[in-house]
């Protein structure tokens, strides 16, 4: 027996309805990552020089190993860059100080004499490698070591010396890729859900860098904040 029309466009309408809620319900959850994501990340403004009050400012060094080598750059640049992320991240609290030193004519080395956590130091990673409004093609590459309460630790990646860098065929943009000293590799991405994926074999292998902090003992210090 046919359904009276009232009863299929009734039906029509309900299933309608049901679909533009549903529509509008995973709108908001994409949204609300994007947000969480863009938070976490910090604001992403790379002209906001506003600052927290000086005496919330880290005083004391923390030892670390985190150093992140930049090749085939200008100071003027990387000057431009690290400045941004410091306006990028530090209008609430002091979350990136990093300390810029010239080894030779186009290589540079950056540390963290306060020491910066391990997501925040991947975020930095990626926004030298991609920078807004500054177009330049370095090779970054980075290393520290991972601790237990680091964001994104799986059992093959935790207390591990690691390297850090973004492959000159990535396409993606947000993500670094990360080596371990025993060559297990991963790709960090920072949609949610993307973090930490296990690769089946590293993009590169493991190299300790030919550069150590040592090395930088007499070479003039150009702080940001």
């Amino acid at each position: 027996m046919q359904e009276p029309v009232y009863l299929v466009s009734y039906n029509f309408i309900t299933k309608t309805m049901n679909f533009k809620a549903i529509l509008i319900i995973t709108g908001i959850i994409i949204v609300g990552l994007i947000v969480k994501s863009l938070v976490q990340r910090g604001d992403r403004n790379p002209n906001n020089s506003k600052r927290p009050p000086a005496s919330i400012k880290p005083s004391n060094y923390v030892d670390n190993d985190k150093m992140i080598i930049v090749k085939y750059a200008s100071l003027s640049d990387l000057k431009t860059v690290l400045g941004q992320l410091c306006n990028s991240y530090n209008n609430k609290t002091y979350r990136v100080l990093p300390i810029l030193r010239q080894y030779a004519d186009s290589t540079f080395v950056i540390t963290f004499p306060y020491d910066i956590d391990f997501e925040t130091f991947c975020y930095v990673v990626n926004y030298l490698y991609y920078p807004i409004g500054v177009n330049y093609h370095p090779q970054i590459t980075a290393w520290t070591t991972t601790n237990t309460g680091d964001s994104w630790m799986k059992d093959d990646l935790v207390n591990k010396k690691v390297m850090l860098y973004i492959p000159v065929e990535d396409k993606e943009f947000d993500n670094v890729y990360l080596t371990t000293s025993d060559n297990v590799g991963f790709k960090m991405g920072f949609a949610i859900g993307e973090e930490s994926k296990l690769l089946e074999t590293p993009n590169k292998n493991f190299r300790l860098p030919d550069i150590k902090l040592e090395d930088l003992n007499d070479k003039e210090s150009l702080p940001f904040e």
